[in-house]
C-alpha cells in the first residue's frame, strides 16, 4: 500500500511539473489536414441532411478552433448527429479535456467496436437527458491518431505530445441520437457503431496524426 501511494504521489508531482512546463512553452498550432466542411455527404448508409450552428458551450466544450455539428439520416429515416471539436493547440482557458466536460464520463461505459481488418476500437457510451429527451452518446478523444477513452490518459498523451513534438492539438468526436419511446437502445447502439465504423477511416484524412 505504501509503495502504491508513493507511486501515485510521484506520478502527480511529475504531471504537475510537466503541466507547468507546458504553461511556459507555447506549443505550435497544428491545423486540420482538411476542413470539416469537406466531409462527404454520404457516410456508409447515412446521408448528410444539414449542418447546424454549434451552440455555445456545446456538451461543456468551448474554445475549439474548428467545430462541426452535422446531421445524417439513414435510409430508414433515423437521424444521427455528428459533433467534432478540434483544438489546434491548448492552453489553460481552451482545452479539449476540461472541467466543464467531465460530466460526460460520470456514467460512461467503454464499448468495443470491431474495425475489420484492424481489430477493435474502444470508445465511451453514455445516456443523458437534454431537454425533454434522452440522448445516446458515443464519444472519444482523437490525439494525433490515438483513440482514447480515459480523460486522464488523454491529458497525459497531450502533455507528452507537447514535450516530445512541441504540439498539443486534439479533438473530441461525439455521435449522438435522440432516444424515442419506441426505440430499442441496442439497435440504436448498433446503428451508431456502424456509422462510426464508416466514419473513422474518413477522419484520418482530416485530423492530424503522429
Amino acid at each position: 500500500m505504501n509503495r502504491f501511494n508513493t507511486a501515485w504521489i510521484i506520478s502527480i508531482v511529475i504531471l504537475l511539473g510537466l503541466g507547468g512546463y507546458l504553461q511556459l512553452h507555447k506549443p505550435t498550432p497544428t491545423p486540420l489536414k482538411m476542413d470539416f466542411q469537406k466531409l462527404p455527404f454520404i457516410i456508409g448508409d447515412w446521408r448528410w441532411v444539414r449542418t447546424e450552428p454549434s451552440p455555445k458551450d456545446f456538451f461543456g466544450i468551448n474554445g475549439a478552433d474548428k467545430e462541426l455539428l452535422s446531421v445524417y439520416k439513414s435510409v430508414s429515416g433515423n437521424e444521427i448527429k455528428l459533433y467534432i471539436a478540434y483544438f489546434e493547440f491548448q492552453k489553460q482557458e481552451k482545452k479539449v479535456i476540461g472541467y466543464h466536460s467531465k460530466w460526460l464520463h460520470k456514467r460512461a461505459d467503454v464499448v468495443e467496436i470491431p474495425m475489420n481488418p484492424y481489430g477493435i476500437i474502444r470508445i465511451n457510451k453514455t445516456i443523458f437527458r437534454r431537454g425533454m429527451n434522452n440522448q445516446l452518446l458515443l464519444f472519444w478523444y482523437d490525439l494525433n491518431g490515438r483513440i482514447v477513452t480515459n480523460r486522464y490518459k488523454a491529458q497525459l498523451f497531450t502533455i507528452l505530445d507537447g514535450l516530445t513534438r512541441g504540439r498539443n492539438n486534439g479533438a473530441i468526436v461525439i455521435v449522438s441520437r435522440t432516444i424515442e419511446q419506441s426505440d430499442n437502445t441496442n439497435d440504436m447502439l448498433n446503428d451508431e457503431a456502424e456509422f462510426i465504423q464508416n466514419l473513422l477511416p474518413i477522419l484520418h484524412d482530416y485530423l492530424p496524426s503522429s
